[in-house]
């Protein structure tokens, strides 16, 4: 909402979230029903496309990463690893993001593109379902690409048949053959039902209401507010920043 700066500070100032995180949710609930993560699937694949129809590939979608607001939305947060500019051909090269989460171009450092992002929600998607990953993150990298590129996740009985066939389509080893980079994510069956109309209005009933406290009601006691280093003294030019919106 705001970027401003001290002597020895920057801060920006962002909206307040207080849902928790989809991470949260996944570890309160487990595994979670088709319909809760058809609602999650939906509101983040028009988030993802947003961001790709803007230039922007995130490179750290994880449920870590996804806030839930106080109605129970999700919201794609921590932009600290985008790449901009990625429209058309353009691709990226370099090691980003988190293990477990990481798609296979990017483990090998070869270049990649939006693919890279509907791998991990790929990822995503089959924690919901199962609560656990496809993939071991564990081990060194080395480790970590010989699993991503020679073997293929289990699948339990549990998931839909349309929902494992989903799974599947973002989780292919090649990304030009992976789907939201080859074909419209949102015709796959496994969304037949959705109003993606109302995703984008964000009018759909969130399957699972938060419950944290409001905003409301703090006060300046409760912020604790870092001190100032009087040995930093260097401003940033062109820093300062207010977005119109929160003055309203």
């Amino acid at each position: 909402m705001a970027t401003f700066q001290t002597k020895s500070l920057i801060l920006l100032a962002l909206e307040y979230v207080n849902g928790g995180t989809l991470e949260n949710i996944i570890e309160d609930r487990g595994r979670l029903s088709n319909k809760q993560v058809l609602f999650y699937a939906s509101e983040l694949v028009v988030g993802i496309q947003f961001l790709h129809e803007n230039g922007i590939v995130h490179r750290d979608l994880k449920p870590e990463n996804i806030l839930v607001d106080e109605q129970g939305h999700v919201k794609i947060g921590d932009f600290g690893l985008v790449c901009t500019g990625m429209y058309g051909a353009n691709t990226q090269c370099g090691y980003y993001g988190t293990p477990g989460y990481t798609a296979p171009q990017v483990l090998l450092e070869e270049p990649y593109d939006a693919g890279a992002d509907w791998w991990s929600f790929g990822v995503i998607l089959y924690e919901m379902a199962t609560n656990r990953l496809p993939f071991s993150p564990k081990g060194n990298l080395k480790q970590q690409v010989e699993s991503v590129i020679n073997r293929e996740p289990e699948y339990p009985d549990s998931l839909s048949t349309k929902l494992r066939d989903l799974i599947k389509q973002l989780l292919k080893k090649k990304a030009n053959q992976r789907l939201g980079v080859n074909g419209n994510i949102r015709d796959h069956p496994f969304f037949s039902t959705v109003d993606w109309s109302n995703v984008e209005k964000r009018t759909l009933k969130p399957p699972i209401k938060p419950s944290h406290e409001s905003a409301t009601g703090f006060n300046r006691k409760y912020i604790s507010f870092p001190k100032e280093d009087p040995s930093e003294t260097r401003m940033l030019k062109g820093f300062d920043y207010v977005d119109p919106s929160w003055l309203e």
